[in-house]
Formats: C-alpha cells, structure tokens, sequence
C-alpha cells in the first residue's frame, strides 16, 4: 500500500506540472515571468526569511571582508562623493542656465529700470537723489547695470577720450620742474570710478618730482590722484557717496574737475559753482555729455528736387527739408559758465553722440543767482 500511494502521488506531481505547463503556454511573456517569480520566492521562502531578520537585528554571518568587499567599498564611497557633490551644487552649478528668451527678457527689464531711474535723476535735484539713493542703495546698482549694457553698443566710450586728455594734460606738465608732486583729480559723478581705477594704475619713476628729487629717488609711484565721488558707494573704495553741489574736498586743491554724463539734476549750475571752489587757480574743467541734451534739430529752408517714378514715367518733382542742429541752448550754457567764473577754451563736437568741452577757472567770483537746466531724457512709456 505505501509503494502504491507514493506512485499515486508522484503520478498526480508530475499531472499537476504538466498542467502548469499547460497553463503556461496561454500566459504572456510577462505574466510568465511574474510567476516564476512567486514560485521561487515560494520555494525559497525559508531561506529569505532568516537572511531578513538577520537584516532587521543588524547582524550578518559573513566575514567582514565578505561584507564589504574592496570594490564594494569603492563604489559605496564614489556614490557617496556624489551624493554630497549634488547637495552642494543645489545652490550654484545645479541651477538651469538661462535660455536666450530669458535673457533677453532680463535685459530689456534692466534697460527699461535704468530709463526710469535715469529720467528721474535728471528731474529731480540732486539733494534729493542723494536722500533717495542713500536710502535705496540697490537703485545705484539697478542703474549702472543698465548703463554698462547700454556702453557695450556705443562705438566710443567719453570715459575712455577723458582719460586720454588727462594723460596728455599730465605730459605737458611733467615737463615742467616746479610741476606740483601729483595731478589731483576730481571725478563728479563717477559711476563705477573707471577714470580712477584706470589713472591709478599707472606708475612712473620718480614721478612729478624736481630733478635732485628724481636722482635721490628711483621708487616708481603714480602721478595721479583721484577723488571720485558719486550717490552711493556700495563697497568701492574708490567712491565717497556725496551730493555733486556738495563735495567733502577742500578749497582750491584739484587741479582739474571732471563731468563725465554727470549733469544730472535740475540744479547744474550748483555743480559748476562747486567745482569753481574745488579747482586751484589754473585748473581746468572737462565736460562730455549728450549731444541731445543741448542740442535739438530743426528743418532748414526746403528744397527743390527729383527723381524717377516707379515705371520710369519720367521724372516726378519733390521737396526734402534739411535738418541742421539747433545750438542755442548749448551757447546759453556757454555763456552762464562765464557767469560762473569759467572760460571755454575747447567745443569738440566731432562725435555724433557727445560733446566735449574744456574750461579754464578764471578770476571772476561765480554768480549766486545764475542757474541752467538742459532738456532731460524723457522716455516714451509703451
């Protein structure tokens, strides 16, 4: 009986394999590994069971050179540099780079930020830009980024001709002996302070010094010294924040004053009066500024002229009118620095964008009640 029974038991083993094979051949591919799957978990249940409360109590029957394994450990740790690299990068190098539409778009933002601000500091007196500006510091940043954009597209840059000057003027008077040690400089409306940074890198031997001088020391120094001043500082050593009609540098001790686009304000003439007081007895005043500010276009007398019609019908009559600038308000500026006790030596209006001019500190005391605004930037709001 016992024979009988185990041979009935394997005979029903190897029917129900085969049915299962049957069954299989119905099944998908994936149906088909899914429960293969079940059935070696099934058989290997014992086994899976104890490797898993071994796991859960934190306990292992392998060595521990079989538990970590040398390329195991390598692996571990460069997953884990990884790991730490991208926790560090979520704050710089993780962030998505700006596409060109995004940048564009930013750059018309600032553009439009730097209009806004710049038509209202040519509105506004400059005592009370000053207020503003010491008490919103981001307004100077917001501001001479989009200035610094706007530069980028001019073919030429007024701090860069000023520059120039000054080494020329510097040239001139190296030559002379009883030169003074240092050419002082003050910069109204500095900006970045470029004209510093740029002057100050220079360095001569023995330079401004009389001849012994020049002998008894070969020590190279800069010829220059510089005082910018401008709104707001925000961290540039080389700026002190001030008022433009209101500058912290004694009487008579620049020998050349610099506005550099820097007539900024309803107030101009208080700037020129200050910088009357700053400026020794010979020294000299350089202005760059926009030509549209003191200048406007008017039409000429019309002309006659021609030209051919489209399907060369002969020639057809009509009138164009010239336009030539208007500088009235340019020569009225002229006249009121005579007011204000300077002279013009120098009207460059060579650049199509900007003038520059040169002024000469005479005796005459500057007049308290002359004033002088120039036409300001108004923007089109769209």
């Amino acid at each position: 009986m016992p024979k009988r029974k185990q041979g009935k038991r394997d005979s029903e083993k190897s029917g129900e394999g085969k049915a299962s094979k049957n069954n299989e051949e119905g099944w998908s591919k994936s149906k088909k590994r899914h429960m293969r799957k079940i059935q070696r978990r099934a058989n290997d249940g014992g086994s899976t069971d104890q490797t898993s409360t071994t796991r859960q109590h934190g306990k292992s029957e392998r060595s521990p050179s079989e538990q970590n394994p040398p390329h195991e450990t390598v692996l571990a740790d460069t997953s884990a540099i990884k790991a730490a690299s991208t926790k560090l990068d979520l704050g710089t190098s993780n962030i998505r780079p700006k596409s060109q539409l995004q940048q564009a778009f930013l750059s018309r933002l600032a553009g439009s930020r730097f209009r806004e601000l710049n038509e209202d500091l040519y509105t506004s007196n400059s005592s009370s830009a000053f207020e503003r500006f010491q008490n919103n510091p981001e307004l100077f940043d917001q501001y001479h980024e989009g200035f610094r954009t706007q530069v980028k597209a001019w073919p030429v840059n007024p701090v860069d001709v000023v520059h120039r000057w000054i080494l020329s003027v510097h040239k001139r008077r190296s030559k002379d002996d009883k030169a003074k040690k240092k050419l002082k400089i003050a910069d109204f409306g500095c900006g970045d302070a470029m004209l510093a940074q740029k002057l100050l890198q220079i360095k001569e031997e023995g330079s401004g010094q009389t001849k012994k001088e020049r002998k008894q020391n070969s020590q190279s120094a800069c010829p220059f010294h510089v005082n910018s001043f401008d709104l707001v500082a925000n961290g540039n050593p080389h700026i002190t924040p001030c008022d433009m009609a209101n500058v912290p540098l004694e009487s008579g001790s620049a020998d050349i004053a610099v506005f550099v686009l820097a007539l900024m304000g309803t107030n101009i003439a208080d700037f020129m009066r200050e910088a009357h007081r700053v400026l020794a007895a010979d020294g000299k005043l350089k202005i760059a500024e926009v030509r549209s500010r003191f200048e406007s276009a008017f039409a000429d007398d019309q002309e006659n002229g021609s030209f051919s019609g489209k399907k060369g019908k002969g020639k057809q009559n009509f009138k164009y009118s010239k336009k030539k600038a208007d500088d009235s308000l340019l020569n009225e500026f002229i006249e009121v620095m005579q007011e204000l006790g300077f002279k013009c030596n120098q009207n460059d209006r060579s650049n199509k964008m900007f003038f520059l001019l040169e002024f000469e500190k005479t005796g005459k005391r500057p007049s308290k009640e002359a004033t002088f605004t120039a036409k300001p930037c108004i923007y089109k709001r769209r």
